[in-house]
């Protein structure tokens, strides 16, 4: 649960938003600065749900029932962030299904990238994993309420650093956005659960299977040099040549706005092939994010105290200590 995987995600979230709003056809500009609005945010919340569609046919019989077990599972990943502080928490539910037997996780994290570190509640990893760590039905009293601390670089990168790198990164992904077709997005019908909602438009926008790897490609590319270190062209052709394999079915986001321009929705549809004997045949993901609360006070549910907060050694060692009493 590093920060580089996180950030790594929210980047993928945001280069999906900035395709819609650097080529909104609408001379108001409405998706454009709802976008704009979101990223520029002192801080917001969001909800997402996501559904996973494996096929593992062509594989054998261990890798059908890891893909059986996503198919069935039922994944919510919640978050909150204030940018001013610096300061971002995240909750992980999910729901699996492993050998006949119902699983349910429950994972908060909470991220200071001013102090580079982050807290995970200990007996909330203990009973979402305890089935897989060998500690299902134990007790381990000394770590209840207690959060593991981590570092949230492995190296010695400083907060500064990283807040560059990443508008380095957000810059270039706008310039390779704009060369996508505006005549992809259209303002779409808003259904009457929508008006309920608050939301005043909607925008719809798909890619073909050539602009999609065209994007990756390109984002890996100015990654590199944003970050200083440029990908060589030998790199980029192998990325090419895998990309080979892949065959993007169904790219379609949908997205609504309220009356303010704000982000109130976004949902995801996006369905692959893959033309490998070592890898699932096809696999299919669908998100669907609310935004909230944007610049609004953001109230943290998982900021621990500092009598709560044990490093991995004291963890260690706590952990020890109970077990010898089981």
């Amino acid at each position: 649960m590093k920060k580089r995987i996180f950030s790594l995600l929210m980047l993928m979230s945001a280069f999906v938003l900035v395709l819609a709003a650097c080529q909104q056809a609408d001379p108001k500009g409405s998706y454009a600065t709802a976008y704009k609005k979101l990223i520029s945010a002192k801080s917001y919340e969001f909800s997402s749900d996501i559904g996973l569609k494996v096929d593992a046919s062509n594989l054998g019989a261990e890798d059908k029932q890891f893909a059986d077990m996503l198919n069935d599972a039922t994944l919510t990943i919640s978050g909150k962030t204030n940018a001013e502080t610096k300061q971002s928490e995240a909750v992980i539910k999910a729901k699996l299904k492993v050998q006949n037997m119902s699983l349910d996780f429950d994972i908060p994290v909470y991220m200071d990238e001013k102090k580079q570190v982050g807290y995970i509640k200990i007996d909330s990893v203990l009973d979402s994993f305890g089935f897989f760590l060998g500690t299902a039905g134990m007790n381990f009293d000394s770590v209840k309420g207690k959060y593991l601390e981590f570092p949230l670089e492995d190296d010695k990168t400083s907060s500064q650093d990283t807040d560059e790198l990443q508008k380095q990164l957000m810059e270039s992904i706008k310039e390779a956005a704009d060369n996508l077709p505006a005549d992809k997005f259209e303002k779409a019908d808003l259904t009457d659960k929508e008006k309920e909602q608050g939301a005043a438009q909607k925008v719809a926008f798909s890619f073909s299977d050539k602009e999609i790897k065209a994007a990756v490609v390109k984002f890996i590319e100015i990654a590199g040099k944003a970050s200083g270190e440029a990908v060589p062209k030998s790199e980029l052709n192998k990325i090419k040549d895998g990309l080979k394999d892949v065959t993007f079915k169904k790219f379609d986001v949908t997205s609504t706005i309220d009356d303010k321009e704000n982000l109130l929705t976004e949902n995801a549809d996006i369905s692959l092939s893959v033309d490998s004997k070592k890898a699932p045949q096809s696999l299919g993901i669908t998100a669907s994010t609310t935004y909230k609360n944007i610049d609004g006070d953001v109230k943290f549910e998982h900021k621990p105290n500092k009598e709560d907060i044990v490093t991995e050694e004291e963890f260690e060692k706590l952990m020890a200590k109970d077990a010898m009493n089981f």
